[in-house]
């Protein structure tokens, strides 16, 4: 899977956004804002697959997105990836019951 990788920085997940701000002076563009609605897929990822145990990250699609995003090298990816994941299945599962 061809990705656009993301490292050196912090993931934060608020009620409805996924952003990341880049650790790197003069990286804002690699600055992130992502809707938890837009998201079309998540997944855990393992970056290099030659090393156990490391590489971690999660990788995220969205329609705007011509290849996921992988934000790498977490050390608690697990944790990070059940805390995105929880929140997204509660928003979307607010919209589309506000839709109905």
């Amino acid at each position: 899977m061809p990705t656009d990788y993301i490292r050196n920085g912090v993931l934060y997940v608020t009620e409805n956004y996924l952003c990341f701000e880049s650790s790197k002076s003069g990286s804002s563009k690699r600055n992130k804002v992502i809707k938890l609605t837009d998201i079309t897929d998540i997944q855990k990822y393992k970056v290099l697959s030659v090393l156990p145990g490391s590489g971690m990250g999660i990788a995220v699609s969205t329609p705007s997105t011509q290849k996921p995003l992988v934000f790498g090298a977490m050390v608690h990816r697990d944790e990070a990836f059940e805390t995105i994941f929880n929140q997204y299945v509660k928003i979307t599962s607010a919209a589309s019951n506000s839709e109905s």
